[in-house]
């Protein structure tokens, strides 16, 4: 190849490398490795100075091609919960790529594929938010029929998250206080048919698959790695997603009781 064609195959690898990260940050992988995966796919695709530095909703990235440095990419990466199996898939690939695998469309084609995994089907969201809320329910010490009553508010809530919610387009804040709306609402509903006997256990049950239990756990770790603007960013996520479940819950409740 000529050096143009070498130029405009380093950038195309560049833009891989880049998305392959932006694909791990988006579905909730740690910063520190997706700093590292980026980094050895970049080696193994011969891209020349590599450079990236990532935050917890963003890349920046710069390379070297022509001699030149190629401008920095950067990328916005929206804070996201962790989605398990489209992470696996991309270590995988990750490996696939320090392993030899440099074809740019296979990359590309194996990326689009990865983007459309899903964890599980929309059912077993809507149990497993059942399990969730009766589970929690009983663990801060509601009755049985408590529990009964929050596992079926949890399910109502993941149904209007996963089916109603998204078509709305909601900013962040304004989803949680719908989603804790909806919540308390379907727990005060199943409450005023018979269902349970101590509707605030039942509320609290129904409101635990909302809780962002995991960005602040990721916060605290990133502090105590000395990676402060990551552990601000997700504690300020974890916040803002706290407030707006109290607010949803305040409104539910000074209009429904």
């Amino acid at each position: 190849m000529n050096q143009e064609e070498i130029i405009i195959q380093e950038k195309k690898y560049f833009e891989l490398v880049t998305r392959l990260g932006s694909e791990m940050l988006e579905n909730g992988g740690e910063i520190f490795r997706t700093g590292d995966v980026m980094t050895y796919a970049a080696h193994a695709l011969g891209l020349k100075d590599f450079n990236t530095f990532v935050i917890a909703n963003g890349i920046f990235a710069s390379m070297l091609t022509g001699g030149q440095t190629y401008s920095c990419r950067v990328r916005y990466i929206s804070l996201s919960p962790i989605n398990i199996c489209r992470l696996e898939a991309l270590n995988r690939l990750s490996r696939q790529i320090v392993a030899g695998l440099n074809d740019p469309s296979e990359i590309e084609a194996e990326l689009d594929r990865i983007q459309s995994l899903e964890s599980s089907g929309r059912l077993m969201k809507i149990i497993a938010s059942g399990f969730g809320s009766g589970g929690f329910c009983y663990l801060f010490g509601g009755s049985f029929f408590d529990a009964l009553t929050a596992f079926l508010a949890g399910c109502i809530l993941y149904i209007f998250v996963l089916y109603l919610l998204p078509k709305l387009s909601l900013p962040k804040i304004m989803y949680n206080i719908a989603a804790s709306i909806i919540a308390v609402c379907a727990c005060i509903l199943l409450h005023s048919l018979g269902f349970g006997n101590q509707l605030d256990r039942i509320t609290i049950g129904a409101l635990f698959p909302l809780v962002p239990g995991i960005a602040l756990t990721n916060s605290f770790r990133n502090f105590l790695e000395n990676d402060y603007l990551a552990g601000i960013v997700r504690l300020v996520d974890a916040l803002v997603t706290a407030g707006g479940i109290a607010i949803g819950v305040g409104i539910a409740t000074v209009l429904f009781l």
